[in-house]
């Protein structure tokens, strides 16, 4: 199973007419960054089709505009184990649940993220990973025996993408 933990991109602060942070929609380099990032999963993974989000705005709408880039009917479903202060284990068994030991998207935020792969691959929230907006982190989880053993592969940055694009 190939779990893609994926912070929203980059949105607009709080401000105007955006008086809760929950409310915050994509910027417009958010929107575009969340286009090239959803390219970039359907090329890597072309069996995803499946996109959990946090309930916030912007998770929502990164969430919904990967999916469109990575399937034409994607399943997107909003779930409260992705909010700010999330359980681990409860968003590990609804992923799990969701994929059917399939590929998965999941949209949330910092810290939560990197505490997240932490717990999934040294069993606590010590380990240091950065994840700016828009990265992807891919994590191969293997049943072992009677649990799960976790592998962070790799964290792509829209940076990343946009510098391997302008290499061809």
């Amino acid at each position: 199973m190939h779990i893609y933990l994926v912070r929203h991109t980059e949105a607009v602060p709080v401000g105007r007419t955006i008086t809760r942070d929950a409310d915050r929609t994509l910027s417009v380099q958010g929107e575009a960054d969340a286009v090239l990032m959803g390219q970039a999963l359907a090329r890597v993974d072309p069996n995803l089709d499946i996109v959990v989000t946090s309930p916030l705005a912007r998770a929502v709408q990164t969430g919904e505009i990967i999916g469109g880039q990575i399937s034409q009917h994607p399943i997107l479903h909003v779930s409260e184990h992705l909010a700010p202060g999330f359980n681990h284990r409860s968003l590990m068994q609804e992923l799990v649940s969701l994929s059917g030991g399939g590929s998965i998207i999941a949209v949330g935020h910092q810290p939560d993220l990197t505490n997240f792969i932490s717990y999934f691959i040294a069993g606590s929230s010590y380990a240091a990973i950065a994840m700016e907006t828009g990265a992807i982190a891919s994590i191969a989880l293997r049943p072992e025996g009677g649990r799960s053993e976790a592998y962070l592969r790799w964290i792509l940055t829209p940076d990343i993408v946009k510098s391997l694009q302008n290499k061809r």
